[in-house]
Parts: structure tokens; sequence; C-alpha cells
């Protein structure tokens, strides 16, 4: 919780015995880190969607950006990035289907859901593919 404290998005006490409890009231461990670690994702992008609009350059925001996928260990390895990047795209599937099932939303809405779906179908196929080769070629493109 030391993240969120330093975001200022934590108001409680942030000890020991609070989160056992929490943990304990919410049915387990693993669960409560779930949605420990998701409320931060959740504010650290609400920060990164305020500081991409700070005025920097196209090449300063593209640096920025990269700057997620290095923290995950997906610049240099295809099949990493494309795990990544599907992953990135079923988050946003999910709103997007429940956004969808509301009827003043409109058919754009339903529309951008599956081409989420599509997409993360995609992604998918792509890094299965990136596996087979990356052991048999020195680089991907030579297995093309």
């Amino acid at each position: 919780m030391t993240a969120t404290l330093i975001l200022g998005h934590y108001e409680r006490t942030n000890s020991t015995t609070e989160h056992t409890r929490e943990a304990a009231r919410l049915g387990g461990e693993s669960y409560y880190r779930l949605l420990l670690v998701n409320a931060l994702l959740g504010h650290a992008e609400g920060e990164a969607l305020h500081a991409d609009g700070t005025g920097v350059s196209a090449d300063q925001l593209l640096t920025a950006h990269r700057q997620a996928l290095a923290a995950v260990g997906a610049i240099d390895d295809p099949a990493k990035l494309l795990g990544f990047l599907r992953w990135r795209t079923l988050r946003i599937a999910g709103p997007l289907r429940e956004s969808a099932q509301d009827s003043t939303t409109g058919p754009v809405v339903l529309a951008a859901a599956h081409a989420a779906e599509g997409l993360q179908q995609l992604l998918a196929l792509c890094a299965a593919g990136q596996e087979p080769f990356m052991g048999r070629c020195a680089r991907a493109r030579e297995c093309w």
C-alpha cells in the first residue's frame, strides 16, 4: 500500500493488522491482494492519463509509454509483449461488454466490444505463434 500512499489515494493506517483483518473479511489473502493491485493499477493509470496530457512531445510520450513495457520485461521479448498487450485488451473488453448491455449506449459501444474481443483473440494467436519460432531463429523475422 506504500505506492497508493505515495500517489495520495490511501487513507487508512496501512498496518499489518488492518490488512490481515481486511483479507479475512473478504475471504482470503489472494482476493484481497487482487483488489489492492487493481486499485493501485487504476490509480496509476489515472495519474498516467493526466500526465499524458501535460504537453510533452510525441517522442517523449512514446518513451514514457515504453516504460510500462520495460517494467514487465516486454520490450525485447515479442511473446511477452503480445501476451501483455492481450492482457491489456482483455481489461478493456470486459467493461465494454458490460457497457454494451445498456440499451442507451448504442451500437458503437457494442462494435467496440466486438473489436476488443477480436483483437485479444488475434493477439493470442500471434503470441502462440511466437513461441515455437523463437527457439529456432536468432530473430523472429528470419522465421517468416
